[in-house]
């Protein structure tokens, strides 16, 4: 009866509630709530990627390399905004700061922009038109820069890319094999210094044009054809397994800042973990004292997988700075904080400004910002079109529709097909300036896409025994061999093995047009046969005796006595040396300026002519 009385109750509250009035006589209306406001959407092009993580696994230690990518001192993303401005500008006609849909149709599409940095040009038209709709973002019916930048996801995406690590090059393997075999005169796999030292026998044997140098194909005949053109030798080794045995492209891996995978760590572990144990002693890593104390938190001597892992994740190693440019004295390759990294052990060779080489015990690693390869330079597009301007324009200065059409039709097509979109103020006439203008814009998008480009390179023997890089092996080459290797295999070293032969790692960035020359394996080959390197130093006897372009005059090549070239050479070893030249040459000078400075002998008297009795006589 409770439970009842209580339910009536709330049932005649509940009523009494709903009988209340709306609004009191005495009460104002509550306001109502405002319109909620139109948010304009923004509209941001992905971010571009300039910094990379290099990891070298050599075989002194890993070294993690932080890479920062420029174009023209910038980074892609500011560059890459600066360029779609200027198109955004030459496109905005009324100049508004908008594009309607009339003026989208100068613009270049997502697909022909990717077609421009692929190819180095630009074809208008209906079909690389971009889409207004696709453009105006907000349906706004007017597209705005920030709309616009946001209208080309496929060409930021070859804006800047990475490669595959590229394969290293396997003549240099059986280069080096057959030099080997050549030199190991007991097959023992060791060079003994009388071994090395009797490489100069082979002149005898493999010098078939007799210039008194050893050239490749002279020592390895299968390396090229009839043509000399390089042939790929099977690699060396069981099943053609690369050489030196063991995955080479494994010891160089790229990823982007901040993405290298934890498996790395493990990686390195089990690379350089030589006792098995998990840990890595600094004798096993091969750090440098500051690098092992520093991630040696409780300091056992010892690094686990947790303290190594911030090898990973904390600041690199070394940090390198690569800026491209079209000109290639505006390519660099620099360095942050130099004294610190050769204070840890790493040796730094700044080859040119645009190349620098890190060198880990026996290692190199050559980073480069490489110049644009000349046999892929185009002109500008003004200087390759601007005849059919000049045909078509001819004294007027400026073209016409009807100019482009009647017999010369077919020859103007070019130039018509351009009109529309290069006539900018759109009064029918287009002038050099207008035509100009069109193009450079083309232009300046030709060269923005970039690659970066890894590889392995292990050089053969022969290169370690050239020294000049002139792809041939002279006398005083072959003489000073053990020296140069032995330093290789290590302080007093008796002999030498195929381990002096490491594999180098490359970091190449370049043009994306150009990576197919820069990624072109280096084939040791003879330089042309019909070309001798001309001496550029010493005295001009020295220059013109010195026929094979060696740097040394051999008893052959001189056209003097046996007296006169003993005389010269001074160490008897039976060349003429550039240094023995200059000294005989500044000997003989010498000489020439004492005489000048002696003083003139008197005249003698003349003969008293004879009298006529002595002419009678």
């Amino acid at each position: 009866m409770r439970y009842l009385l209580a339910a009536i109750c709330s049932i005649d509250l509940v009523g009494a509630v709903l009988a209340v009035p709306d609004a009191l006589p005495d009460t104002p209306a509550l306001p109502s709530a405002p319109a909620p406001r139109a948010v304009k959407p923004k509209f941001s092009a992905p971010k571009l990627n300039n910094v990379y993580e290099v990891l070298v696994f050599t075989t002194q230690r890993p070294v993690r390399i932080r890479v920062t990518a420029l174009t023209e001192g910038k980074p892609m993303d500011e560059l890459w905004r600066e360029r779609l401005k200027k198109l955004f500008d030459f496109c905005d006609r009324d100049d508004d700061g908008f594009l309607s849909e009339k003026e989208t149709k100068n613009a270049f599409s997502d697909q022909g922009m990717a077609q421009l940095l692929a190819n180095g040009y630009y074809q208008p038209g209906a079909a690389n038109a971009p889409r207004f709709a696709e453009l105006d973002k907000n349906s706004d019916g007017k597209v705005s820069f920030e709309e616009f930048i946001a209208s080309y996801p496929r060409t930021m995406s070859q804006l800047f890319r990475t490669l595959p690590v590229q394969p290293d090059n396997s003549n240099n393997a059986a280069v080096t094999e057959t030099l080997f075999k050549l030199l190991d005169l007991n097959n023992d796999g060791k060079l003994t210094q009388d071994e090395v030292k009797s490489v100069e026998k082979l002149l005898a044997s493999h010098d078939a044009d007799e210039d008194e140098c050893l050239s490749v194909s002279e020592l390895v005949p299968n390396l090229t054809d009839q043509f000399g053109r390089p042939v790929r030798i099977p690699q060396p080794g069981r099943m053609g397994t690369p050489y030196p045995a063991g995955p080479a492209a494994q010891i160089v891996a790229v990823y982007q800042a901040g993405l290298i995978p934890g498996t790395a760590t493990q990686h390195v572990i089990k690379k350089y973990d030589k006792d098995g144990d998990f840990d890595l002693t600094q004798e096993e890593i091969g750090f440098d004292d500051l690098t092992f104390r520093t991630l040696d938190k409780n300091g056992d001597g010892k690094l686990d997988g947790e303290e190594f892992d911030v090898w990973r994740t904390g600041p690199p190693d070394l940090e390198v700075t690569l800026t491209f440019a079209a000109n290639s004295s505006d390519c660099s390759a620099t360095m942050a904080n130099e004294k610190a990294a050769e204070s840890r052990g790493f040796k730094l060779n700044h080859v040119s400004a645009s190349r620098l080489v890190i060198r880990v015990g026996r290692q190199p690693i050559d980073l480069w910002a490489t110049p644009p390869a000349p046999q892929f330079n185009q002109g500008s597009l003004k200087q390759q079109f601007g005849y059919l301007f000049a045909q078509a324009a001819g004294v007027k200065g400026h073209v016409t529709e009807k100019d482009l059409n009647g017999p010369n039709a077919v020859q103007f097509q070019f130039v018509r097909v351009i009109f529309e979109a290069a006539d900018r103020d759109a009064d029918g006439k287009l002038t050099k300036a207008e035509f100009d203008a069109y193009f450079d814009l083309q232009d300046s998008f030709r060269n923005l896409s970039l690659t970066l480009s890894p590889g392995i390179q292990t050089p053969s023997l022969f290169q370690l025994l050239d020294e000049n890089r002139d792809g041939r092996l002279s006398v005083r080459e072959l003489r000073t061999a053990w020296t140069r290797l032995q330093a290789l295999e290590g302080p007093n070293a008796e002999v030498v093995t195929k381990n002096i032969i490491q594999p180098s790692v490359t970091l190449r960035l370049s043009r994306s047009y150009d990576r197919f020359y820069v990624n072109q394996p280096v084939f040791i080959n003879d330089r042309n046969m019909n070309r001798v390197p001309v001496p550029q130093k010493g005295p001009l006897w020295f220059r013109k005796m010195d026929r094979n372009g060696d740097g040394d005059v051999s008893r052959t090549e001189f056209l003097g006595t046996k007296e006169e070239f003993d005389a010269i050479d001074t160490d008897h070893d039976d060349l003429i040396s550039l240094e023995e030249a200059e000294a005989f040459d500044q000997k003989m000078r010498e000489k020439e300026k004492d005489k000048d400075k002696e003083p003139p002998a008197p005249p003698k008297p003349d003969k008293p002519k004879p009298g006529r009795k002595q002419q009678e006589k």
